[in-house]
């Protein structure tokens, strides 16, 4: 098994990413981050590696990337720039790995919209797995003034300088891109995992995603909370979930 940096070019933007294979891989998963956090980071937390790490112990080449304005990667904020963001970080994994593999793509609650749209609009995946998404937006997009400050003060992520002077375009981005209308057009199959506990995003979001995609697969984790990434029951039903969709 190897871990190595992932070579991610959006927009002209280098993202951060990396990806880990197996040596003999059984397919590809590409794992997308929500909105991240100006909190002191948890000491226990592997992040978005550890989980790779997970699903390549589970036979999974799995990718990882942080999308523009998160972390180390460059770039201003914004939710159509994370959804490019999105299909050149699957693009970039299909190319690390030998082709013919089936490609998975793994949303965690922001990213779960922003896969959902990317996959809709024709990224190369055979399958969609949404982690604690949002049916549709709790805010940005009702009151721009407020985003602008949840994005820069709550998420430490840039605004370019023209979307801090006038953010009213930069918030109607996010009433193009919920993860309720995407799903209408997505024709792969669909898994959608919420926790009961969820105190960022209603459990509720989870019905209307799945109602909204027949075929989809709808798992609730009684107990479980907003970063099902770290709930090892909610990593468990996504594994065995791949291993009846991609036998």
């Amino acid at each position: 098994m190897s871990a190595r940096p992932l070579e991610v070019v959006s927009d002209g933007l280098r993202l951060d990413a990396g990806i880990e294979v197996p040596d003999r891989p059984r397919g590809i998963v590409v794992l997308l981050h929500g909105i991240p956090s100006i909190a002191p980071p948890d000491p226990d937390d592997p992040g978005y590696a550890g989980l790779a790490h997970r699903f390549a112990e589970a036979g999974w080449a799995a990718a990882w990337g942080d999308m523009r304005a998160v972390r180390r990667s460059p770039g201003y904020f914004s939710i159509q720039g994370w959804v490019r963001d999105a299909r050149s970080i699957v693009e970039a994994a299909r190319a690390a790995v030998p082709s013919g593999l089936p490609v998975v793509l793994v949303g965690s609650s922001a990213g779960g919209a922003v896969s959902t749209e990317a996959v809709r609009r024709g990224a190369p995946v055979d399958a969609l797995v949404l982690l604690a998404a949002p049916a549709a937006w709790l805010s940005f997009a009702a009151d721009p003034t407020s985003g602008v400050v949840r994005v820069t003060a709550g998420a430490g992520m840039q605004l370019a300088p023209e979307t801090l002077e006038d953010p009213a375009e930069w918030a109607a981005e996010f009433e193009r891109v919920t993860t309720e209308l995407s799903i209408e057009e997505v024709r792969v199959p669909v898994l959608v995992v919420h926790g009961t506990a969820d105190d960022v995003v209603p459990v509720e979001h989870a019905a209307r995603i799945a109602s909204a995609a027949p075929g989809s697969r709808l798992e609730i984790v009684e107990g479980a909370g907003h970063q099902l990434r770290r709930d090892e029951r909610a990593v468990e039903l996504v594994l065995r979930w791949l291993d009846e969709t991609f036998p």
